[in-house]
């Protein structure tokens, strides 16, 4: 009798957990997806509609606010920007973040542990307080209002998280396999290259959407280092807003614009972030 009481206590209570736990992600799903809903219907709507019905469905779905947003906007200039100094500060941020992260993991020398030291002391500076120094040094170089000095700053804001990221993916492979690769006669960079680069795609995707969500959404040095020809997707967003009055959905068309490569990008590399996710929950 006991042992049947305490069964049912235990399906109880583990029935209410489970339910519990539906609740909070169906909450956590609505409180992700209205904002997105709202972006979107109001994309399609005027201002006085915005404000007499936010979350009401418009009266029709024309394109007009888009129209709108991309001619006055100059959205696919500034979206052209936005892609090719993102690919290219990926680019190079990978380019110097495998080789020093592989340093730090895989070669057995003393100052491998100080290097990630300084990496990682690389996240405590202050992004405001690069600001000024550079701007002077964009100036300097005669890359001011030019999209090439974004794309050698960024990597310099990336590259401790990128670093201390794939250092972390690349001590989880066994060590058993650089032995036989050595006794094989393969030399280091073939180790990289050959070995280690392709067991590390999934740190590489994550590090390559962690990175492209920064670069993609900055704002302050992209408004400091550019001018109005060569502005990012971001900057060209603030231009479209009135001092006086706003025409909010066409601002709201231009949001929805300028997040589609985002989702793009996350529903491209999806599957190797849940795999990152996951990678430490099974053994095995």
């Amino acid at each position: 009798m006991l042992k049947r009481l305490h069964s049912f206590l235990n399906t109880r209570s583990d029935r209410a957990f489970i339910t519990s736990g539906y609740i909070v992600c169906v909450l956590y799903a609505l409180a992700v997806l209205l904002p997105l809903y709202y972006i979107i219907i109001s994309s399609f709507k005027d201002t006085n509609a915005i404000y007499s019905s936010p979350l009401g469905l418009p009266e029709s779905f024309g394109f007009e606010k888009y129209a709108k947003a991309i001619q006055i906007g100059g959205l696919w200039r500034a979206l052209g920007f936005s892609v090719y100094i993102t690919i290219g500060a990926e680019i190079l941020t990978l380019l110097l973040a495998f080789p020093a992260a592989y340093a730090i993991a895989r070669i057995p020398v003393r100052m491998a542990s100080y290097a990630e030291l300084l990496f990682g002391a690389g996240l405590l500076i202050p992004i405001f307080a690069m600001l000024v120094p550079v701007f002077l040094t964009m100036a300097s170089l005669d890359l001011l209002y030019s999209p090439l000095s974004l794309i050698l700053f960024y990597p310099a804001t990336r590259l401790s998280a990128s670093v201390l990221l794939l250092a972390s993916y690349l001590r989880e492979i066994p060590r058993e396999m650089e032995e036989s690769a050595v006794i094989d006669g393969a030399s280091r960079l073939q180790i990289g290259l050959k070995i280690f680069l392709p067991l590390v795609r999934t740190g590489i995707a994550t590090v390559i959407i962690i990175n492209f969500f920064s670069i993609w959404n900055e704002f302050l040095f992209a408004l400091i280092l550019l001018n109005t020809r060569t502005r990012t997707v971001q900057v060209a967003l603030s231009t479209l807003r009135g001092e006086y009055m706003s025409d909010y959905g066409m601002i709201a068309a231009a949001v929805v614009i300028s997040a589609v490569p985002v989702y793009l990008v996350f529903l491209f590399f999806q599957e190797r972030i849940v795999e990152g996710l996951t990678s430490g929950a099974v053994k095995g």
